[in-house]
């Protein structure tokens, strides 16, 4: 199998994942594989599914046959080729022509292989497409007309490991309350513990906190952190349904070659989310991740049709948690 038709392949294979999760938990992000422009490098050559016709003017590409007979590919002159640099993000520019991003959010994320070469604990396929399934979902909230329409107004300076991680890392206090909003929300899914009493004591740390750094620095960071809650929180909470998901089910593997069987090792067989420590407790600067992913967690179990309207309604939990809070018993 060439290379090329094996990096494909593994992209495939995740998407199966993708969607079998999709269709059961978030329906509309299984509607399309791709929701927006995605730039694909791999160790001989970058491509482009689903290329706009910005990025088609302004790059030297070849046409290809289309992925799985309906998404458009290209594939990128040599000059985009990258092998010696780490490439997973969304991107976004509403300034720069020169850009793939402009106007529009374009995904970029490395083939498994490349992957491996910048991480080499990620040992297994499964343990990839996850994580670029977290980039598709990015892909999925920004490409949401009324979710669009509010983030590429919301300015956030430096970006949010900047603006937000900071204040977590050079202030003992903000990372103190930080610890005991998130202690809160993990006791509340986790542990059964009072969902109206614990909601109360969170939202009026978090709002003791917030309020402090207007006072002391004269910024009011909660509308960039009600975003990165969201988003950023919501995109983990697909994770933990894609995990649960592997621990439960045999993927259809037939896509991949003999010789890549071997990279999927059942890393997922016994699978607990409320043990995955990763997703819910708080271990670097972006708190505001796990402090997203456990508010998902007790939206799942106590008020599931909020994804209704979250992202067209409402660009932030906080109406939902107003609402359990209000309404508990």
């Amino acid at each position: 199998m060439s290379s090329n038709h094996r990096d494909f392949s593994h992209l495939e294979y995740l998407l199966s994942i993708k969607n079998e999760v999709g269709k059961k938990h978030w329906p509309e992000f299984a509607d399309k594989n791709f929701h927006q422009p995605i730039v694909y490098y791999t160790r001989s050559g970058t491509f482009v599914l689903n290329p706009n016709e910005h990025i088609r003017s302004i790059t030297q590409h070849s046409e290809l046959p289309p992925f799985q007979e309906e998404v458009a590919r290209i594939r990128l002159s040599a000059s985009y080729t990258d092998t010696t640099s780490f490439q997973f993000a969304s991107s976004y520019s509403d300034e720069d022509r020169t850009q793939l991003h402009y106007r529009e959010n374009v995904l970029l994320f490395q083939s498994f292989d490349l992957t491996q070469k910048f991480i080499p604990d990620i040992t297994d396929i499964q343990d990839w497409s996850i994580m670029v399934i977290h980039e598709l979902f990015h892909g999925y909230q920004r490409a949401i007309p009324e979710h669009k329409a509010y983030y590429v107004n919301l300015e956030i300076p430096g970006g949010p490991d900047e603006f937000l991680g900071a204040y977590h890392r050079d202030l003992e206090w903000f990372k103190e309350s930080v610890r005991l909003e998130n202690e809160l929300l993990k006791g509340i899914w986790r542990e059964n513990r009072n969902l109206k009493e614990g909601l109360k004591k969170y939202d009026s740390i978090r709002a003791a906190r917030i309020d402090r750094i207007k006072k002391e620095y004269g910024i009011d960071i909660r509308k960039i952190e009600d975003y990165e809650i969201l988003t950023e929180g919501h995109a983990r909470y697909f994770e933990s349904l894609c995990k649960r998901y592997l621990s439960e089910q045999q993927t259809d593997t037939s896509i991949l070659a003999d010789t890549d069987n071997g990279l999927i090792t059942g890393m997922f067989q016994d699978y607990e989310v409320a043990e995955d420590k990763n997703l819910y407790n708080i271990y670097n600067d972006r708190y505001y991740y796990p402090l997203g992913y456990n508010i998902a967690m007790i939206l799942e179990k106590h008020l599931p049709e909020y994804a209704e309207t979250i992202y067209r309604e409402t660009q932030s939990f906080d109406s939902y948690l107003d609402s359990l809070r209000h309404d508990a018993p």
